[in-house]
């Protein structure tokens, strides 16, 4: 074998071992990084679940006060509104 084989040879295995090398490495990233288990999945989501649940327990219980505030300005205005007509004196047209 010259030096030239031998080089090559080398270069080859080197190659090789970095090749290697750079795989676990990359298998060790997407173990570290990879989305969690099925059962620590369906456990959050059971929790966003009961949050989301109370929030909108809340926002249609807002919903509903605000639509009882509305209803109660609205009639009182309507009042107020046939009062004022009930009040007013008509003035015949030919006078």
């Amino acid at each position: 074998m010259g030096q030239s084989e031998k080089s090559n040879v080398g270069k080859g295995a080197a190659f090789f071992s970095g090749f290697v090398v750079g795989g676990a490495l990359g298998a060790v990233v997407l173990y570290l990084t990879a989305a969690p288990s099925g059962k620590e999945v369906i456990h959050r989501l059971q929790q966003e679940s009961v949050l989301l649940k109370g929030k909108s327990v809340e926002i249609i219980e807002t919903a509903k006060q605000r639509s009882i505030d509305l209803t109660h300005k609205i009639s009182t205005a309507k009042k107020d509104s046939i009062e004022e007509k009930e009040q007013m004196i008509p003035i015949p047209k030919d006078y």
